[in-house]
């Protein structure tokens, strides 16, 4: 009986032993990581253009995704992967009131436009259709 518990204990004791192990590495290569990207920044710290080869040195890949309109307004995901850093994630700003109060407008007013062409344009082609219809009654 104190056999079944001493080795049920050192299992459950190396299993722990391997994940802490693991877990040490992540933290090591998360370590080595950030050292790299610190030296990488340090390199340019001053600098008055942005040049190919820093954007080369820093970003790791960028990935667009598909456009989004169901809002009305197209909306497009981009993610920026920095090298020994990962997925730079960028807050997005609050807007004011104000900005707050434009956006709306810009939006009613891009409804509105779309709105009216499509009025136009079945009016338009109501006119064509009809004058398409007399030339060919004519015609016959």
């Amino acid at each position: 009986m104190l056999l079944a518990d001493y080795e049920t204990e050192q299992s459950e004791l190396e299993l722990s032993v391997d994940a802490l192990e693991k877990a040490l590495n992540d933290y090591q290569e998360n370590a080595d990581n950030v050292d790299k990207f610190i030296k990488l920044v340090h390199k340019y710290t001053d600098f008055t253009e942005l040049t190919t080869p820093m954007i080369h040195e820093f970003v790791d890949k960028i990935v667009v995704h598909e456009a989004d309109k169901s809002t009305g307004d197209r909306i497009q995901q981009i993610d920026i992967y920095l090298k020994h850093v990962g997925k730079l994630d960028v807050p997005m700003p609050e807007l004011t009131p104000e900005q707050i109060k434009e956006e709306d407008h810009k939006r009613r007013k891009r409804a509105w436009n779309r709105t009216y062409m499509r009025r136009k344009y079945e009016r338009e082609k109501a006119e064509r259709e009809a004058k398409e219809k007399g030339l060919s009654e004519a015609v016959g």
